[in-house]
């Protein structure tokens, strides 16, 4: 939004009010008799009317405190004395006060936030201790012992989920640490513990699934049955046949999902027995295809555990050696209990309809089954005996028919050559695991360094002097090191155990440390202000960029004490964006701050048919994949409110109709006014996310642009506000005819005359994000539906009538958008809020963008440069 013209009274007005500033500076600050005085009068004659109990735009006065400590008020205090020396408040149209109170009471909330950001300067301990969040916690664990991360990462799951503060899990506020979090801490402690020191290898289990599938076939000779009166015909062709070695397939069966349309059912089987724990599993898979005319490559698609929490999915190509072999890492019991069907799945990329139902019969079979639904409706409402009594006829003379019917019930496609079409020859399949990659695992090797025949004390010294630092990322103590040596020997002494077992218990400990658990930096003498040493920084620096410890470079610099000079921090910044790890700033802010982990949370209504699997799981994928380019490639960071570009794979395009993209890899994707696209507003997830399943909710969206986009949340609905209620009176409305009715409020007309525009201009996107320009859902199906209006106006007047002017609306806004960007990603890198006390900051954090065409990486360098986030 453009800042507010300022006519000659109002630069009186502000005049007068630096003038009385300087008259609060120049003696003692002001007291609670200036609020109870000045301010509280003010308030009462000019303000209370409109935002007192009534809450006119749901913003409320007279609940304002006058201690400018608590969190938020100075921010609130901020945006009054804006109104008023912009001259919006009170409006024209009520009384105005006279300038001199009008600057006095500005001239009193200035004295109070210059005391407020004087104290926050000279206070230590601005960025509060907090512990490590899940995320992080499990990144350290990876990084530290060199354990595979999906090793790791169940053990977490049993861990009490992080709370946010402010839309991120990195603030102090939201992480608490209670006696739950501490048991749970130790029992996945002392599982990492299991995984990082073996004493001898896993038992590794085998299934060899050899033809054990033929034995459950029926016969060759095989009938059907109509269960309904017995009725007994041959099967007639089939699509598979067992030989003495291996069993053929001229095609998979079906697997009754839209997304798996290409692929044929091959084979499932329980694998209970084999999956005993989470790990690595060897599959391999015995079988030859002979192509004969087709000349598509063949792949299976191997499933474990669908539609279950632990599911697996990998699709793998044919090896035409006659063995195709991959590795899976599969779930298995979670202390005892297996969170989904521990079931197999092969299935082939070849399903046609090589076999088909007779036609003839088919048909008679429909009429039977439709007649015996006409007959049950009947016999519900009463028909008469002679209805009945023809209805029994026509079922006998159809029964009859199938009864007298001889031929089979399945044959051969006639459209097809079925000597052409390939065949799979399956012999067996093979599972087997878990299996290590290496042994000892690379955890166990790094802390036994020296082997595993050396058992003094000293070696046990020498593994934690070289493991604590790194855990504790700092150098540690001799008391520290004392202690956990003390606890290793302590546990060999008296349980009798060997080293490896003894060294588990104090890498427990350690991991149950609070000097791992917490990211905690000692404030200065007096509790002031100081800058971070250089092993402080570097673990600010990486738990911003890779939710991590730092890496051994960082730890290098931090040691030789050069890894605060701006050039080195320059060069970290490049070597640490380019780093895979950097890919967790994008799924931690990126994630949260686009709401990617809510995706999926809403499903959509069955009249949504284009809604499936592979779409959600796209959908959840496109915006971190946005993200990255925009974060990788430098892009501005405007590319989120509206972009010439996606970054999408071949089940977006085709919900996105945009055609020349295959496969399931994204990629950048130019896009064409017909699109549509661009930017955020627009991806599958987030209109999915912000719809009810059935309809729009042009609030909800509406809310999230401005509280995500803007940083400016719009206030809770006064009571008894009411909801926008769905089409279920008879009266078929549009989202927008609805609005427009609760809007006859005037209480609900303050708020919704902000925030509607917002959502309403998102109106073409429906409830699974698929562009429309009639109204559907609800009843409301093709040329039935409304033609939509999306027009609006935003909050300065500046009218739209399409989405493409919404979105050149909001770029016109792009300052606006860069503070509010530049809050989300100042709080996620500072761990706490930011308020009015980073003022400075956010006006230099802006100004970089606009020297830099609004270009994300200049955004990071001056945050991680600035004196706040080198500070404590």
């Amino acid at each position: 939004m453009p800042p507010p013209r300022l006519d000659q009274p109002a630069l009186v007005r502000i005049a007068i009010g630096c003038f009385l500033l300087f008259a609060f500076c120049s003696n003692s600050s002001a007291t609670p008799s200036d609020f109870e005085n000045i301010v509280q009068p003010y308030l009462k004659q000019h303000c209370l009317e409109c935002h007192g109990e009534k809450a006119k735009a749901g913003y409320r006065v007279d609940q304002l405190g006058s201690d400018f400590k608590v969190t938020h008020v100075a921010d609130q205090w901020k945006e009054v004395i804006d109104r008023i020396n912009a001259g919006d408040m009170p409006p024209k149209e009520k009384l105005r006060p006279q300038i001199e109170q009008s600057t006095a009471v500005v001239a009193w909330v200035q004295q109070q936030l210059r005391e407020v950001d004087l104290r926050a300067k000279n206070a230590g301990g601005r960025i509060s201790m907090r512990r490590l969040n899940r995320d992080e916690y499990a990144n350290s664990i990876r990084d530290l012992l060199h354990i595979d991360e999906n090793l790791v990462r169940p053990l977490l799951e049993e861990m009490p989920a992080d709370g946010t503060a402010e839309g991120f899990d990195r603030l102090g506020a939201g992480l608490f640490y209670d006696q739950t979090q501490l048991e749970r801490s130790l029992d996945a402690a002392a599982k990492i513990a299991a995984i990082a020191v073996v004493t001898s290898p896993p038992k590794t289990n085998r299934l060899l699934n050899k033809l054990e599938f033929v034995h459950r076939r029926p016969p060759a000779d095989e009938v059907e049955v109509f269960p309904a009166f017995q009725h007994t015909i041959p099967r007639g062709a089939k699509s598979m046949f067992v030989h003495s070695d291996v069993v053929e397939y001229i095609q998979g069966g079906p697997t009754y999902r839209r997304e798996l349309a290409e692929w044929g059912a091959i084979e499932h089987f329980a694998i209970s027995k084999v999956v005993t724990q989470d790990g690595y599993y060897r599959i391999r898979i015995h079988a030859r295809i002979d192509q004969r005319a087709r000349k598509e490559p063949n792949r299976f698609l191997l499933q474990y555990a669908m539609d279950s929490p632990i599911q697996t999915v990998q699709e793998i190509p044919y090896n035409d050696s006659g063995v195709t072999e991959t590795m899976m890492f599969l779930r298995g019991p979670v202390n005892g209990e297996v969170k989904g069907p521990q079931v197999f799945r092969l299935l082939w990329n070849h399903n046609v309809d090589a076999v088909i139902r007779e036609p003839k019969y088919t048909a008679l079979v429909s009429q039977w089954t439709k007649l015996r639904g006409e007959m049950s409706d009947a016999v519900t409402r009463r028909a008469t005996e002679v209805e009945l009594s023809e209805l029994k006829k026509q079922r006998d003379a159809l029964e009859s028919q199938l009864n007298a019917w001889s031929g089979p019930a399945n044959i051969y496609n006639p459209a097809m050559e079925i000597e052409k079409l390939p065949r799979l020859l399956l012999e067996s399949i093979e599972i087997e695991g878990p299996i290590q990659k290496t042994w000892p695992p690379k955890s166990h090797q790094a802390l036994f360094f020296d082997g595993d025949l050396r058992d003094d004390e000293s070696y046990i010294r020498e593994m934690f002097a070289r493991l604590l630092p790194r855990a504790y990322r700092r150098p540690a103590t001799n008391e520290e090191l004392d202690a956990v040596v003390a606890i290793v020997q302590g546990a060999r002494n008296s349980g009798n155990n060997s080293l490896p077992e003894a060294v588990r218990v104090g890498l427990q400990w350690l991991l149950c440390s609070p000097d791992f658990v917490f990211l905690h930096e000692p404030t200065g003498q007096d509790s002031h202000a100081r800058s971070l040493n250089d092993f402080e920084f570097a673990s600010r620096l990486s738990y911003f960029l890779w939710s991590s410890m730092p890496d051994d470079e960082l730890f290098s610099l931090a040691k030789a004490g050069t890894l605060r000079n701006p050039e080195v921090v320059r060069s970290q910044l490049q070597r640490m964006l380019a780093d895979w790890k950097s890919s967790q700033l994008v799924r931690n802010f990126g994630g949260q701050w686009l709401s990617v982990r809510d995706y999926g949370s809403m499903q959509p209504a069955a009249e949504y048919r284009d809604y499936d699997k592979p779409l959600e799981q796209s959908a959840k994928q496109e915006p971190l994949a946005f993200f990255a380019e925009v974060l990788h490639q430098n892009l501005p960071i405007t590319s989120f409110l509206d972009s010439d570009f996606l970054v999408i794979n071949e089940r977006l395009a085709k919900h996105y109709g945009i055609e020349g993209v295959t496969g399931d890899e994204f990629r950048r994707v130019a896009t064409k006014p017909e699109h549509h696209r661009g930017g955020v507003l627009g991806m599958a997830g987030l209109m999915t996310l912000l719809a009810d399943g059935t309809r729009t909710l042009p609030i909800r969206r509406g809310a999230w642009v401005l509280r995500e986009l803007f940083n400016d949340p719009p206030n809770a609905p006064p009571p008894n506000a009411g909801e926008i209620q769905p089409n279920t009176s008879g009266k078929k409305l549009t989202v927008r005819e609805r609005l427009e009715m609760h809007r006859s409020d005037d209480v609900c007309a303050s708020c919704h005359a902000k925030l509607d525009p917002f959502g309403l201009a998102l109106e073409n996107y429906d409830a699974i994000g698929r562009w429309r320009e009639r109204f559907n859902g609800e009843g409301f199906r093709g040329s039935n539906g409304p033609i939509l209006d999306v027009s609006g106006a935003f909050p300065d007047g500046t009218q739209f009538n399409t989405l493409a002017e919404y979105k050149a609306g909001l770029l016109a806004q792009k300052d606006r958008f860069a503070r509010a960007f530049s809050i989300k990603l100042l709080t996620y890198a500072l761990g706490r809020p930011v308020g009015y006390t980073d003022h400075e900051l956010l006006d230099r954090l802006v100004k970089a963008l606009q020297q830099n065409e609004y270009r994300i990486q200049p955004l990071l360098q001056t945050i991680v440069m600035s004196e706040t986030f080198q500070t404590k």
